[in-house]
């Protein structure tokens, strides 16, 4: 008989292995899963990581396919939890069927709760035992000898909580893409899926509703009155105390008084100490804005590489709600472990100020200490053990906060000025940092000085310049993924664990797109939320994701019971589904052009452009009967456009047509067609919208002499017809170059043969300087 512990993953497994037998365990394999064995206290333990969730919901198989099933009947249907990594629940089995105990060690989080209880249910099939739980907040050596001493009861409530968010997760996810994506196909071609997800779509909501007010947004002019001073030989800016002035003609006024002024007065001075505190301890949601903003590491990438250097022993369990320390917590203990190495005259520092003090924040998840450090460690060490890109840059973030939590303030010098000039305010203020207090160890928060000259109240200072200058309002940015976790945050949608996997759900599904750190939205994600807005705001909108969020920490808390809480998180789920189906036609319709319009503009050989009588795609479409040009708005737009009944046709996507047609075609080698106008060489307006490429003054008459190019070959002819051309080289790539001749003013030439170097000449038969290359090239 063993005791028995299953982790969450194989690499927690080994290292509370390792812990626990002082280093001499054996490493075995069970049903192909890593097992660990060694003997403590004179009992045999066998130690097993999971891999994650290995069991999960699902609809009974008779619901499996779409086409025949009503996606309302998923929501009236309790889904089945099956086994879904057979190998883990094998050796599960294999190792309980020997067990007089089992310990639950998995991540102490309410998925780690539920993942412990899906090995905690395929264990108790086999055999009968007690079952304990380790809880830790970190893998280091104490902590997980004094989990391993101080077993408690498993969470049943906090596990009951997870399985409610799987459950009615699965429920609108499934019901509701399943009813968008059927009701789309039926008005368009698509093998595409129309993703809806309880948290899925309202932190898509959140970009939606910035990209709107960019694009709703009406810009206003202003005006603001700027002098740049100068004092000792310094020059510096000050801004007149009106700031933006929206009356063009008041700011007129106003400089038209005082631009001619020649000098200031410095009729006030304030010199202040400000102090700039250090950062609250890292919870999760601060640590995965912190990395994105000051790192450019995708929140996903963020968790992931934090989850590494937690099992790698480096740092804390970085899913926590916590940024304040304990009032017990050994920071002397950590600070020593940093006192040599990259951190040490940080450390150094503050052990030697004395008592050590941390600013610490206002929230308490009652789950783990803050994201710390556990382990003083090199860049090699992190990098062996944690390979993944930008793994040193995550622990070093994460270290470096903890020594600024213990650092004193930052403290600048902030000086004011109040400028007179002609009655007028200037205001003009400067800063300078006086100690970097906790900015000496955090390079990422950059505070750049602004120097003033050493003047007094009462001086004179010179006025070289005063400027009125026109701007305007700009729109407000896109969000960046650090305000996306914020928002996401403020309103409750996931968790600290699942925010990432939101924000990278939407980008896989096209949704939206990052582009440095800003976040973009893409037009089929802007359409989405934009028709779900009119018709089921509740689906973009975060508060009914907030309330089914609050009924599942009611479980967790033991507030209300999982078949409570499923009822009621249903109840909410039917009534946005009642709103959804209520609005299919008008969602299905719009939908189905956006996709429809977005496939035809990715065929860059048949997109023409815009419809310009209902804003849809206009393509080139083939039929039995001939070709023509149509709008994707068919058969509510019927617009339509003759095309040429021969030649290969090509968009000339550069081209615009000076009548007013929609786009202009290039037919085979021999003319262009204007859509909507017709063939380019019976228009008047042709050599404007295609200038020939002038070479000289045609010899015979007053034209102009052009290279033409036709299938087979090539030649200058004048642009009066006058009959009179010329030849130039069959081979080689021709181009008529800038430069003129010195002789005739003719524009040089230049032949590139394969193989050859290029050569330059003149054209002109009757060239002053005979500059022609007749003996090296044949021109015939």
């Amino acid at each position: 008989m063993s005791i028995v512990v299953f982790t969450e993953k194989n690499k927690a497994a080994s290292q509370i292995a390792g812990i626990l037998s002082g280093g001499h365990f054996n490493r075995a394999s069970v049903e192909g899963v890593p097992v660990y064995d060694f003997k403590m206290n004179g009992k045999e333990w066998r130690i097993m990581g999971l891999a994650g969730h290995i069991m999960g919901y699902d609809f009974p198989e008779q619901f499996n396919n779409w086409r025949e099933c009503d996606p309302a009947i998923l929501l009236d249907t309790d889904p089945v939890k099956n086994v879904t990594k057979k190998s883990y629940a094998a050796a599960i089995s294999l190792l309980a069927s020997g067990a007089e105990e089992v310990v639950l060690a998995c991540d102490f989080d309410r998925e780690g709760e539920n993942i412990g209880f899906e090995a905690k249910t395929i264990a108790e099939k086999v055999a009968s035992f007690p079952v304990k739980r380790a809880r830790f907040s970190s893998l280091s050596a104490s902590e997980i000898k004094n989990a391993f001493a101080n077993l408690v009861e498993p969470d049943y409530n906090m596990a009951m909580s997870a399985e409610a968010r799987q459950i009615l997760d699965l429920k609108m996810g499934a019901a509701f893409t399943r009813f968008m994506t059927l009701a789309v196909r039926e008005k368009a071609r698509t093998k595409g899926v129309i993703s809806i997800g309880p948290c899925q779509t309202p932190t898509c909501g959140f970009v939606y509703e910035r990209e709107k007010l960019i694009k709703n947004f009406q810009s206003k002019d202003f005006w603001k009155i700027e002098a740049v001073f100068d004092a000792n030989g310094t020059e510096f800016t000050g801004a007149h105390r009106g700031g933006h002035i929206s009356e063009k003609a008041k700011a007129d006024e106003l400089f038209a008084r005082i631009k001619n002024c020649k000098k200031g007065l410095v009729d006030k001075k304030s010199v202040k100490q400000a102090l700039t505190s250090p950062p609250y301890p890292l919870n999760t949601t601060e640590f995965l804005k912190r990395a994105s903003k000051f790192l450019g590491i995708s929140p996903e990438n963020a968790l992931e590489i934090a989850e590494q250097l937690y099992l790698s022993g480096f740092t804390s369990y970085p899913r926590t709600e916590t940024n304040k320390y304990a009032e017990d917590f050994d920071f002397r203990s950590m600070l020593v472990a940093f006192s040599s190495g990259t951190y040490q005259r940080y450390a150094l520092s503050i052990i030697s100020a004395g008592e050590i003090k941390c600013r610490n924040g206002t929230k308490d998840g009652h789950d783990h200490p803050p994201i710390h450090p556990i382990k003083a460690v090199s860049r090699d060490d992190v990098e062996k053990s944690v390979r993944m890109p930008d793994a040193w840059k995550v622990y070093d973030l994460i270290v470096r906060h903890f020594l600024a939590n213990l650092m004193g303030p930052a403290v600048f010098e902030k000086t004011r000025f109040e400028i007179l000039v002609g009655g007028e305010i200037f205001d003009v203020t400067g800063s300078v940092l006086r100690d970097a207090g906790w900015l000496e160890v955090y390079p990422f928060e950059t505070k750049n000085d602004k120097l003033l000259p050493a003047i007094e109240e009462k001086e004179e200072v010179g006025v070289k310049e005063i400027k009125n200058i026109k701007s305007e309002t700009t729109p407000p940015k896109r969000l960046t993924e650090a305000e996306l976790l914020t928002l996401m945050d403020k309103h409750g949608i996931g968790t600290k664990a699942t925010a990432p996997s939101h924000i990278e759900t939407n980008k896989k599904r096209g949704y939206f797109e990052t582009k440095g750190k800003t976040i973009l939205i893409l037009d089929t994600g802007f359409t989405l939320m934009d028709t779900l807005d009119t018709t089921v705001s509740i689906l973009v909108k975060p508060e009914i994701r907030a309330r089914i969020e609050s009924l599942i920490q009611d479980v967790e808390d033991g507030k209300k019971t999982l078949d409570g809480a499923l009822a009621e998180g249903t109840g909410l789920i039917k009534e946005m589904y009642s709103q959804l189906y209520s609005s299919k036609d008008a969602i299905a319709a719009r939908m189905a052009g956006t996709i429809t319009d977005e496939q035809v503009t990715t065929d860059k050989k048949n997109f023409v452009g815009t419809c310009p009588e209902c804003g849809r795609i206009l393509h080139m479409i083939k039929t039995e009967n001939g070709r023509f040009v149509g709008c994707t708005g068919y058969p509510g737009c019927k617009k339509t456009y003759p095309l040429p009944k021969t030649g290969a046709l090509t968009v000339m996507r550069s081209q615009e047509c000076s009548k007013g047609g929609v786009a202009v075609l290039k037919v085979g080698n021999k003319y262009n067609w204007a859509v909507g106008i017709g063939p380019c060489f019976t228009c008047e307006l042709e050599k404007k919208c295609f200038p020939p490429e002038v070479v000289g003054p045609c010899p015979v008459c007053d034209g102009s002499m052009f290279l033409i190019s036709v299938k087979d070959s090539r030649f200058l002819g004048c642009t009066n017809r006058c009959g009179h051309t010329q030849s130039v080289p069959k081979g080689g790539r021709l181009t008529v170059l800038s430069t003129l001749c010195e002789h005739c003013g003719w524009h040089m030439l230049r032949v590139k043969e394969k193989e050859k170097d290029a050569v330059e000449f003149c054209a002109n038969r009757q060239c002053p300087g005979k500059k022609r290359i007749s003996g090296r090239i044949n021109q015939n």
